[in-house]
C-alpha cells in the first residue's frame, strides 16, 4: 500500500496551506493514517525518527517513503514513525472501502465515523 510521490516540493515548500498525509504501521501492523491541515492551529504532527533525527527533505515539503530492501518489509528504517509522508495543496481522503481496497477520494468529504463516503 503506498501514497504515491507527488513532486510538488516546490509550490508546498513555500506555501502557508497545504495537507501533510502520514502512514504508518505499528507493532501489531495495524495501519495508521495522520491527515494534518497546516493552516489549522488545532493539530500538529512530529515528523522526526525516534531517535531525534530529522527526515530527509521533508523541511522542504518533499514525499517521503524508505524503500531501502530488495524485499518489501513493514518497517525498511526501525527509527521511522511515520514509513511514508506526503505532502499535498488538495484536501484528498484516504479510505479503505468494504471490499479492501486502499482508495483515494478527490473533493467531497468522508465522514470516518459512520465508515462510507457522502
Amino acid at each position: 500500500m503506498s501514497l504515491s510521490l507527488s513532486n510538488l516540493s516546490g509550490s508546498i515548500a513555500n506555501s502557508a496551506n497545504y495537507f501533510i498525509y502520514a502512514l504508518r504501521r505499528d507493532e501489531n501492523d495495524m495501519l495508521y493514517l495522520t491527515k494534518i491541515n497546516t493552516a489549522s492551529d488545532e493539530t500538529a504532527i512530529d515528523l522526526h525518527r525516534t531517535d531525534g533525527t530529522q527526515i530527509p527533505g521533508v523541511t522542504e515539503g518533499q514525499d517521503y517513503v524508505e524503500e531501502t530492501t530488495a524485499e518489501k518489509q513493514a518497517l525498511n528504517n526501525p527509527a521511522d514513525k511515520y514509513q511514508q509522508i506526503r505532502f499535498d495543496s488538495r484536501n484528498i481522503n484516504y479510505f479503505i472501502d468494504s471490499d479492501g481496497y486502499f482508495v483515494l477520494k478527490i473533493g467531497g468529504t468522508y465522514d470516518y465515523d459512520s465508515v462510507g463516503p457522502k
